[in-house]
């Protein structure tokens, strides 16, 4: 009887040790399948961001261009122009122009805007 005993309860201990490997392999394998998912995720997130800040980006090189060429042709029709005035339209064109990749659309408007006289500061 004592053999019988010992027997089972061995088997029920390997039964029970078998057990908890088994549910250790199960959870790594779902951390995995959920690692993946979680990866392919953020590749979709990250395309979707990247569209996004392209479209920006493109908006906002037409909202420039659209203020520098008000802008210079107002100046323009002024004939003249304060020097914080061309600093800044200036610096606008360079964004719009080197960094966002504008087509040189506004080069002329540009080199007219800097030879306008210079307005004294009030």
């Amino acid at each position: 009887m004592e053999y019988l005993l010992a027997v089972l309860s061995g088997g029920a201990a390997v039964a029970v040790i078998e057990g908890v490997k088994e549910a250790l392999r199960w959870r790594r394998e779902r951390r995995a399948v959920l690692s993946d998912r979680q990866a392919l995720h953020t590749d979709e997130r990250l395309q979707s961001m990247e569209r996004q800040n392209a479209v920006q980006s493109e908006a906002l090189k037409y909202i420039l261009y659209d203020r520098i060429r008000y802008l210079g042709r107002e100046y323009i029709a002024r004939g003249e122009i304060d020097f914080d005035d061309r600093r800044i339209l200036n610096a606008m064109h360079k964004v719009y122009h080197d960094g966002l990749g504008g087509n040189g659309d506004l080069d002329t408007l540009m080199s007219q805007v800097n030879t306008l006289k210079l307005k004294p500061k009030a």
